[in-house]
């Protein structure tokens, strides 16, 4: 930084040193968080396969009259 009485800029300490690329401690990759939905993305899938084969038979109306009288 500079001063408007004294443009020259202030002297700042020991810059780094030219190893700083060497690392002393290995690199070791983190894994990436496996996507653990899997269970209930295979719950959505089956109900949705169990209610298109409903739909598509014309049982709908049928289980819903069923489930009502429970």
């Amino acid at each position: 930084m500079s001063n408007i009485s004294d443009p020259k800029p202030v002297k700042k300490g020991k810059r780094m040193d030219s190893d700083h690329n060497k690392l002393e401690e290995s690199y070791t990759p983190v894994s990436k968080h496996k996507f653990e939905g899997w269970p209930i993305l295979w719950i959505l899938i089956a109900i949705f396969l169990i209610s298109a084969i409903l739909w598509y038979t014309g049982a709908t109306p049928y289980l819903i009259k069923w489930i009502a009288n429970k």
